[in-house]
């Protein structure tokens, strides 16, 4: 998966409305749609009431996908402890060193809580009971782990909280950008208990995809910069993959690596992404998906995913 492997290709946009993530391989980006989400489900099974799970198998790699149906309309308090449930069943069994990447398409991202016991506006949002649920089921499975995946986590159009982890053999090693506060560490008016990802990986002993970057936005320490303005936001997201690529290896830049996914809330910025990446890396082509989809906090109006490069050598 090399920078020149494929012309710029970002589709038309679509209305925020219109896309649901159905549990289904076709949720994903197209790394993971070619590779793994070509195979047949190896197996499928319930993880409780109204939770489901399939995983599906390629070489040394699985993807497992857990579905928790209706979660839109639960409480805050019981989309807390189902999410929590949900993840334990994306998590059981895997060996925490096998933990490659984790999607995550929360509905309702950024509503009201609604926590029975907190006042309208008080409990926070749905994201941070998500949050909540995921980081419990960590703790439960693998204890205090000394690192999170690498994940993205945004909105859908749907009624249901769709999981998918990425996992098996490669051993990840965890990278920090040094422009961002790591997500253990956010303070809590992000929420009671932390995100748990960390903001990249390089990942060993695999053909492709040995570079994994998560949903990257217009984030500075902890902070939101440029509330408002879309062209600052897409600078500093372009400033912060930069960071973190190289973080990961020296001798890589974004467009070495040659799948990208890209959400916006907005699916009208789409030009804007495309112009502002080919006047950074006017000599890299790499496949660019869209995905009109709302972000982790309703102030950001970009987050970009990438996956490929190799951290040993340059991509030619």
């Amino acid at each position: 998966m090399t920078s020149s492997a494929s012309a710029v290709d970002i589709p038309a946009g679509r209305e925020a409305a219109d896309w649901v993530a159905t549990g289904e391989p076709g949720d994903l980006p197209a790394w993971i749609r070619d590779s793994v989400g070509t195979s047949a489900p190896l197996r499928s099974w319930s993880v409780g009431p109204g939770i489901r799970a399939v995983e599906r198998e390629r070489g040394s790699r699985r993807l497992r996908s857990v579905v928790l149906e209706d979660a839109f309309g639960m409480t805050g308090e019981t989309f807390e402890s189902r999410t929590r449930e949900a993840y334990r069943g994306l998590l059981s069994g895997v060996p925490h060193h096998h933990l490659l990447r984790a999607w995550n398409f929360i509905p309702g991202i950024n509503d009201d809580a609604g926590f029975a016991t907190a006042p309208a506006g008080d409990g926070g949002d749905r994201y941070m009971v998500f949050n909540a649920g995921r980081y419990k089921a960590f703790r439960d499975v693998h204890g205090t782990p000394e690192w999170f995946p690498v994940a993205s986590g945004v909105g859908h159009a749907g009624p249901d909280l769709v999981l998918h982890l990425l996992h098996g053999e490669g051993r990840p090693r965890p990278v920090d950008n040094p422009r961002q506060v790591m997500p253990v560490d956010y303070s809590s008016r992000f929420g009671d208990l932390p995100p748990a990802f960390v903001r990249a990986a390089t990942v060993t002993g695999v053909e492709n995809a040995s570079v994994l970057v998560s949903g990257t936005a217009s984030v500075v320490g902890e902070d939101s910069l440029h509330a408002g303005s879309f062209a600052r936001q897409l600078e500093e997201t372009l400033d912060n993959l930069e960071a973190v690529v190289a973080s990961c290896a020296p001798h890589l830049v974004p467009a070495d690596l040659g799948d990208w996914l890209v959400y916006l809330p907005d699916p009208a910025h789409e030009a804007c992404v495309r112009d502002a990446v080919r006047r950074r890396w006017p000599d890299h082509r790499m496949r660019i998906e869209v995905r009109a989809q709302r972000l982790c906090r309703p102030e950001l109006m970009v987050e970009i995913e990438c996956a490929g490069g190799s951290a040993s050598e340059r991509s030619s």
